[in-house]
Parts: C-alpha cells; structure tokens; sequence
C-alpha cells in the first residue's frame, strides 16, 4: 500500500513538471517564433545522450591531460584517428541504410548488414598490422604494438555498433540513450583508471579503450536482437548503404586528417596540444548539430524557400545571431582560463591560441543550419558542393596549412574551413532557389 502510494506521488511530481516545462517552452517559443514544445519533446533523448557524451569526453581529456604525457596523450589520438579514416572499410553507411530501412518495417536487414560490415572490416586488420609494423620499425616501438593490437579488435569494433542505429529505426531513443550512455561512462571511468595506473604506458590505455567498446558493442547487439519483429528485408537497403559510404569517402578522411596531419608532420606531443586547443570548439560544434538538427525537420516540411523561412522566423534568427555573437565573444575572452582550469598547466603555453576559434563559433551555428536544411529541402547541387567538393577543398588546405605554418597552420585550417563552407552552403542556397523560382 504504502509503495502504491509512494509511485503514484513520483508519477504526479513528474507529470507536474512536465506541465511546468511545456508551459514555459510554449510561452518562450512564441517569444522566439519556434515551436519550443516540439523542439523539447524530440530533444530530449537526443540532448541527455549528447551531455553525457560531453561530459565523458571531456573527462577522459582532462585526465590525459593532467596525469599522463603529452607524447602519449597524443599517440593515442592518433591511433584513435587512424582507426576512424580505417572504418571506411567497415561500410558506415548501412548504419543510416538500416536506421531507414527499420523504420519502414524491414527488420530482416538487421542482422545481414552487420555481418556484412563483419566481414568487411576484416580487411582493416592487414592494414592495421602494416601501419602498426611501420611504426614499431621506423618511428616508436609502443605505436606499433598499439596498431597491431587494435587489427585484432578492429573487426569486432565497429561491425557491432549497428546496434544503435537499429535502435533509432525502431524509434527507441530511450534505450539507445541508456545503453550508449552506460557504455560512454563506464568506458570513460576504466580509460581514466588505467591512465592513473598507467600513465607512461601507451599499450594499456590502448587496450582499455578498445576493449571497453567492443565489449559493449558486442553486448548490446545481442541484446538488440529481442527488438527484432520480422524478417522483411528490403533489396535496396545494401546498396544505399554503400551509396552513402562512397559519397561519405571523403568526408570521413577529412573529419580526422587534421589530426592525422599534425601527428606525421609535428608529432605526438603537437597532437595533444592541438587536441586540448580545438576541445571546447569541438564540443560547441558537437551541441549545436544536435539542437539545430531538431528544429530543421519543423522547417522543412514548410514548402518555402530560405528567403522565406528566414523572414518567418525572423525572431529566431535574430536570437540565434545574437547567441553566435555572444558565445564567440565570451569564448574568446574565457578560454585561456577555462582551459587552464580544466587542463592544468602543462599546455599553458598554447591557450592563447585557443581565442583563434572564437571565429568558428561565431559562424558555426549559421553553417549547421544550412548544411541541415540543404538536406532536408533536398538541394542537390548544395549538397554536392558542400559534400565532395568541399572536402577536397578541405584535405588540401589542411595539408598545406599544417605543412607550412605548423600548429597555428592547423588552427587558421579550422577556421577558415567554417567560412568557407557558410559561404559555399548560402551561396549555393540562393542560387539553387533563384534558380528553381526563374
């Protein structure tokens, strides 16, 4: 009886404040010209996901930077970006391919995109094993054995983790958000023991790192196959799946060539500063994706042109602009300190090269945004520039910067790389729309 009641007073507190919260979002939304109830309803898993992901990113960080090295901080950044342009060969794209097909109701590709990706990604493990054979002869003994034990996880490391986009087919947020978010933290606790063990060991980080993830990857595909309600599949899911993959090529090198630029060109220790410098703008970036990728469906489905939308939600625009303006202008005069209240004194000499990216927030936001309404509004010529186009662009002025200005070479490259692609995705924008109104 009395734990009957002790439920039904927990369901009424949080029906409350649930009230209280929708209330607030719908009398703000109207402030703003945005549906904000909506914007909270969708956000919501998304977001929490997004925080602990941030949170455990931000931690492992911090412990690498404070007790470990800067040669192994940056080791292992570099193994972790090679492993990233390497799992190009595990077919990424069957992971939107099959969020797509299940929700259609084609559970049956499930299992057969991940064996695929399987057998796939064994061809990483040669590879790897030449990287890592390379560097244990010419460069650094540790670096070597890493690469050479990451071949053996490899296949087992990325296959798995389709799991999570079965999950967001099925539209449960709710348990890919737990399930992630218990591997996030739990992963970020053991990387951050065994770098207080081991702080000058390489290997064992390595090791944790890996196998934490594949563990858990492992885990929770088979876990997500009680979700699986038939066997329908679907013909084309395989070759939308290597469609993406091809068209995604480039970009998946150009997400991690800078860091894998800096490693080759200016070393380990290079890395790690670089990595500390661009953390809080990375982060920045990685929170408004999410934000700004909730409220572009709302819009898309309006039938108008940019034009039109932004003279619609006018309000929001002004708000977004003034909340760009004022988080570059408190990035650029806080970072140093945060940085070094967060990282401790060992890269101090580099925070003031931080204050850089405070151009990047400035014009971040404004950029997701008409990244993402391209792709809604299915602006192709848009997307092809903004796509392939750009990432050429990209991978040569990230080469030539870092080859020729060193670090402050890699951070200019960042920044300028925002610009550039605001102004290819506006300009394309107007011109596709001028275009289609002629």
């Amino acid at each position: 009886m009395k734990a009957g009641i002790q439920t039904n007073w927990k369901n009424t507190m949080i029906k409350n404040l649930q009230d209280k919260i929708f209330k607030l979002t719908k009398k703000w939304g109207k402030i703003i010209g945005l549906d904000l109830t909506y914007f909270v309803k969708n956000g919501f898993w998304v977001a929490v996901r997004q925080i602990i992901g941030m949170i455990a990113g931000l931690s492992i960080s911090i412990s690498f930077a404070r007790l470990a090295s800067q040669e192994i901080f940056g080791q292992y950044q570099f193994v972790l970006s090679v492993l990233s342009i390497v799992s190009i060969l595990s077919i990424p794209g069957l992971n939107t391919a099959i969020t797509q097909s299940v929700a259609r109701g084609y559970d049956g590709d499930y299992k057969k995109v991940v064996r695929m990706s399987f057998f796939w990604s064994l061809l990483g493990t040669p590879i790897l094993l030449f990287i890592g054979g390379y560097y244990y002869i010419y460069q650094s003994h540790s670096l070597g054995v890493a690469f050479m034990i990451a071949s053996v996880f490899f296949p087992f490391f990325y296959a798995p983790n389709t799991w999570d986009a079965f999950l967001q087919g099925k539209s449960r947020f709710d348990i890919s958000t737990k399930y992630s978010s218990v591997q996030m933290t739990l992963n970020a606790v053991t990387t951050i023991v065994v770098v207080f063990l081991n702080r000058d060991k390489l290997i064992p980080i390595v090791v944790m790192y890996l196998a934490s993830y594949t563990f858990f990857n492992g885990y929770y595909y088979f876990k997500s196959l009680k979700y699986i309600e038939n066997e329908k599949t679907d013909s084309g899911t395989i070759k939308y799946g290597w469609f993406l993959t091809k068209i995604n090529f480039l970009g998946i090198i150009a997400n991690n060539i800078d860091n894998v630029l800096v490693g080759i060109l200016l070393g380990p220790s290079t890395l790690a500063a670089y990595v500390i410098i661009s953390l809080l703008a990375n982060k920045y970036k990685d929170i408004a994706k999410v934000f700004v990728s909730v409220a572009i469906p709302k819009m898309s489905v309006m039938n108008y042109g940019i034009k039109s939308i932004v003279f619609i939600y006018k309000k929001l625009f002004i708000v977004m602009m003034l909340i760009s303006a004022l988080m570059a202008s408190v990035y650029f005069v806080l970072v140093p300190i945060v940085n070094k209240f967060l990282f401790g004194d060992v890269y101090v000499e580099y925070y003031d090269i931080s204050r850089y990216y405070a151009l990047a927030i400035l014009f971040i936001i404004p950029t997701i945004f008409f990244g993402y309404y391209a792709q809604a509004s299915k602006k192709r010529l848009t997307i092809l520039v903004s796509g392939p186009i750009f990432q050429v662009i990209r991978l040569g002025m990230s080469l030539f910067l870092i080859y020729k200005f060193k670090l402050i070479g890699a951070v200019i490259s960042y920044n300028l790389l925002i610009l550039v692609l605001f102004f290819l995705n506006f300009a394309t924008i107007l011109y596709e729309e001028s275009t289609e109104d002629g």
